[in-house]
């Protein structure tokens, strides 16, 4: 056990044990746009309130330096769900077992999203996917192609303790 010295008295260092099990989660409403429609301001800010959720809850597990690949993802993930969905709501959720971390967005749509591996240069959309599939160490759809999830498996060189 590694100890220090407080005002030259040693004492010892005890980092608390990170969850076995873990789970945050959040449900908000919006409104899928129809094609040609812009995403309404509000559904927009959806996706910033959600990175944040996700942020809170890596730190408190300790994986600080998942963090920017964790909100990338998280981004992509609750975009394509406001985007792409056909539910009046998006459900997202992030957990952690042991040093894997599992995000889920739920969206109400059958349709499976699709990496695609071409498009062109100056297209704003289409390579969601293809980022998250480089980041994640798995990801995919449950069978009824309403949630689409990853994983980040995280080594135990962790930056931080948990708080």
């Amino acid at each position: 056990m590694p100890v220090t010295l407080s005002r030259g008295v040693p004492t010892a260092v005890v980092s608390a044990p990170r969850p076995p099990t873990a789970r945050h989660a959040a449900v908000f409403e919006c409104h899928n746009p129809a094609d040609g429609e812009e995403v309404r301001p509000q559904d927009a800010r959806r996706v910033s309130q959600i990175r944040r959720i996700g942020r809170a809850a890596l730190r408190k597990w300790g994986f600080h330096g998942a963090v920017d690949d964790a909100e990338l993802i998280i981004s992509e993930l609750v975009t394509n769900a406001i985007e792409n969905g056909s539910g009046c709501s998006v459900g997202f959720s992030i957990s952690c077992v042991g040093t894997t971390v599992r995000i889920e967005v739920a969206d109400g749509s059958h349709s499976r999203p699709q990496v695609r591996r071409r498009g062109g240069l100056y297209e704003e959309g289409g390579r969601g996917l293809v980022l998250i599939e480089h980041l994640a160490s798995a990801w995919g759809t449950s069978e009824d192609g309403t949630r689409t999830w990853c994983e980040l498996q995280l080594g135990e060189d962790l930056e931080g303790e948990p708080s």
